[in-house]
């Protein structure tokens, strides 16, 4: 994958705020290196660096998130507690700010040392030219131990820019007490596309529960936003689409699945089986609420709705979880998302920054994030270990990761192409206009994004 380097002015129009300063701030010259661990499995053993106190400032959204708030407590008190000469000072950015803040705090001088990224943004980073290479980093061990599919997706001139750390294919969650309101069978999720949208019907034909809430049959997102794209990008596989070939060349809009998924969430609007106007945040808490009869969501979503309902653990008895429905292509269709990790161009304190993403990617790290939020890791090593896999849940999702596609994220703007991309979904779920001509009204925009 190659790149051309964004340049400052195109920054300067990418967001009008600056963050405080965040970068290490160290001017210090003789830094002395921190040895690099090869053990892929396990960083958990104190280093012999030097006794030299560094800070790191590291740039996420977990740590502002109340699901994933404890784990990020948590792997930050590990790490430190076996680096005791290395601090992290924690940049929790907004996920729906995240990438525009990072891109003007860098390009203005004030890069974090590491940053979270995941598809969608990662190519913005390594095109803004704001990131380091890492294979050298963290050594030929774990660069050999990342899931191919994975690898790919980071992978740009054959160079290494981006740690994968947890992927997150999405899988179709089910409420079993909406099931048996309306006289399904509560343990038999759908197996085709088909049913799916019939069983959908049928809860939303429950209309409202008892305190007078409407009741949708299934959540797909339809705010305007990137992740609107991204889910219709979703829907498009399932229905023999692709956004571009194997060559790269934009095909979005070739063939019938665009046409194909835009009536289908025209369909889900005219019969109300879906909420209009909602974005992820929304679809969650409704089903965590028990509004909402099915959603394809990630692994992360057995911790987001014990949280959001109130009920902990015991609200697992309320809902479960199935590969997503076969439609036209005949087998179950579906992406993941996935965290990255990324260490700035601008840090002095490289090898530091290094030690902690090789623990976030440990065996240590990652067993214990699985234990309170249900993640996978993009390791071959971590991913197969038994504690990854100890459950129904855990194992369904390594099922569901076999059959997931990675976002095509190799062009730098492939998420503003997906953000334009979403306004086929509100066109479509709010007007009554043609979908042949909502789709001449807007594929024009992400063509130009991609001409050369």
């Amino acid at each position: 994958m190659k790149f051309k380097q964004f340049s400052m002015v195109s920054m300067s129009l990418i967001l009008g705020t600056t963050l405080a300063a965040c970068s290490s701030n160290s001017n210090t010259s003789n830094n002395k290196a921190l040895p690099s661990n090869s053990s892929t499995a396990d960083t958990s053993t104190t280093s012999d660096a030097s006794k030299e106190k560094v800070e790191l400032t590291f740039a996420n959204w977990i740590s502002t998130e109340d699901a994933t708030k404890e784990a990020y407590n948590q792997l930050i008190e590990g790490f430190e507690s076996t680096h005791p000469n290395i601090t992290i000072k924690s940049l929790g950015i907004p996920f729906n700010q995240y990438k525009d803040q990072v891109l003007v705090s860098a390009t203005g001088g004030n890069a974090p040392d590491i940053m979270m990224a995941n598809q969608a943004f990662t190519p913005a980073f390594v095109g803004a030219s704001i990131v380091q290479p890492l294979q050298s980093l963290l050594g030929e061990t774990i660069a050999n131990d990342i899931l191919p599919s994975s690898k790919a997706g980071v992978t740009y001139d054959g160079q290494l820019f981006a740690a994968p750390w947890t992927p997150h294919p999405n899988a179709l969650f089910w409420n079993k007490t909406l099931f048996q309101k309306a006289g399904l069978d509560p343990n038999t999720p759908p197996t085709t596309w088909d049913e799916l949208l019939k069983n959908a019907e049928k809860i939303a034909a429950l209309k409202a529960d008892e305190n007078g809430n409407p009741i949708y049959g299934i959540g797909e997102a339809t705010k305007t936003g990137s992740y609107t794209g991204q889910m219709l990008y979703r829907i498009g596989l399932s229905h023999g689409g692709k956004f571009v070939d194997d060559q790269g060349k934009l095909v979005f809009g070739e063939g019938t699945a665009l046409t194909d998924s835009l009536t289908y969430l025209r369909g889900l609007a005219d019969k109300k089986l879906t909420p209009i106007g909602a974005e992820i945040k929304d679809l969650r808490g409704m089903f965590a609420n028990g509004s909402l009869g099915f959603l394809i969501d990630g692994d992360f979503g057995r911790n987001n709705f014990r949280t959001m309902s109130g009920k902990g653990e015991a609200f697992d008895n309320e809902w479960g979880v199935a590969l997503v429905p076969v439609n036209q292509t005949g087998r179950s269709e579906t992406i993941f998302t996935e965290h990255q990790l990324l260490i700035s161009k601008a840090t002095t304190h490289a090898d530091a920054a290094a030690e902690f993403v090789k623990y976030l990617l440990s065996k240590d790290a990652l067993v214990l994030y699985h234990k309170l939020n249900g993640v996978m890791s993009s390791l071959t090593s971590i991913s197969s270990l038994p504690e990854l896999n100890e459950d129904d849940y855990a194992k369904l999702f390594n099922e569901q990761m076999k059959t997931a596609s990675p976002f095509p994220t190799a062009n730098p703007k492939f998420d503003n192409a997906m953000n334009e991309a979403s306004s086929l979904t509100v066109l479509a779920t709010t007007t009554k206009d043609d979908i042949s001509a909502i789709i001449a009204k807007v594929l024009p925009n992400i063509q130009a994004l991609y001409q050369k």
